[in-house]
């Protein structure tokens, strides 16, 4: 009895290890999920669409392309005038904001001790005069050596140049305009003692104004003396003038090149030190207008925008600022037709394909 109980357990047993080995040997049915999770995936990344974008047609137009620089006006000319002998105020003619025309007179220096020294040249010269004629004489008749003619002669001329000087310092005491101009600053008053060199009175020629920008290496060459520009002043006028002078050498610190651009101003309504915007035309080139909201920037920091190619995928164009108004950015720099992405261009990167609707506008 106990045997073949014991012989039914073995059985038993031997049964169950057989089942088990038989469920952990056989692999196939612990596969057959695996299969069909991988199936489901392939089927769900092909459901998978590229981005979308909405994109419209642009067609590149001629647009005016102009440069804009800014300056400051500065008179044609200006000059501190500076007394040139010394001596004592005693006229002063000509007030600040007062018109001058060439040699008018500004201040004039006390000049009598100066004629009281012009008398005596004078006076000296005769007596050389005479001098030189007398051994001239004497000479001829061989009563008076050569030399005494030729020391005659050179007394006489040095008499003659100290004359010149005084003269001069004479003349040097009425201070006038060198050219027609406005007094900016008178320095002196009736009275005050100058030095040689002392300031008199600031002068300036407003017939003409300047105005001075600073150019770019790109844009440099294409700007040339004679060519004409248009002036904004801050107040809102406007002047037309010429380009008159275009440096041949860089800024070392900013390395841009000085414009200068001169302008008419008869009716001296414009001054000095005003704020001016120089604004020259640089001919036609293709240009797209756009909005800044399609702007964007590339890896390395370059202003563009992004169209799409005839496969479908998103390229980057950089542009170039044409000009610059309320209705809109003009650019440059892009192909004449282009497909440009209006909408989703902020989530799609270049070379990534996109699928494609076109813009109502």
């Amino acid at each position: 009895m106990r045997k073949s109980v014991a012989l039914a357990a073995i059985l038993l047993l031997a049964v169950s290890a057989w089942i088990g080995s038989g469920l952990l040997l056989d692999p196939k049915p612990a596969s057959a999920p695996s299969v069909a999770a991988g199936s489901a995936e392939n089927t769900d990344s092909q459901l998978v669409r590229p981005p979308a974008v909405q994109v419209r047609t642009l067609v590149a137009v001629p647009v005016s392309r102009k440069l804009h620089l800014m300056g400051v006006t500065q008179p044609k000319r200006s000059v501190q005038l500076r007394a040139q002998t010394a001596g004592a105020v005693v006229v002063v003619h000509s007030d600040e904001g007062e018109t001058l025309k060439v040699d008018d007179l500004v201040i004039r220096i006390d000049i009598r001790e100066r004629e009281a020294r012009q008398r005596q040249a004078k006076a000296l010269v005769a007596q050389r005069q005479a001098e030189y004629r007398a051994a001239s004489e004497l000479s001829k008749k061989k009563l008076s050596s050569k030399t005494a003619v030729a020391e005659a002669q050179a007394l006489l001329e040095a008499a003659k140049a100290s004359l010149q000087g005084i003269e001069l310092e004479m003349r040097h005491t009425r201070v006038t305009a060198p050219f027609a101009g406005i007094i900016e600053r008178r320095f002196v008053e009736i009275g005050d003692y100058l030095d040689v060199g002392d300031p008199v009175a600031d002068l300036l020629d407003l017939s003409e104004v300047v105005i001075s920008g600073q150019a770019s290496e790109r844009d440099i060459g294409q700007l040339h003396t004679g060519m004409p520009a248009q002036l904004t002043l801050s107040g809102g006028q406007q002047l037309t003038g010429t380009v008159t002078f275009i440096a041949h050498a860089s800024d070392s610190a900013t390395r841009t090149f000085r414009v200068e651009v001169t302008a008419s101003n008869q009716n001296l309504g414009v001054a000095s030190g005003m704020t001016a915007k120089i604004s020259l035309n640089l001919g036609s080139t293709p240009g797209h207008r756009l909005t800044p909201a399609v702007l964007t920037l590339d890896d390395e920091g370059r202003v563009g925008v992004k169209i799409i190619d005839n496969s479908s995928r998103v390229r980057f164009l950089p542009v170039d600022l044409i000009s610059d108004t309320p209705d809109g950015m003009w650019l440059g720099g892009l192909p004449d037709t282009i497909e440009l992405i209006t909408v989703g261009h902020e989530f799609v990167s270049a070379g990534q394909q996109v699928t494609v609707s076109r813009s109502v506008q």
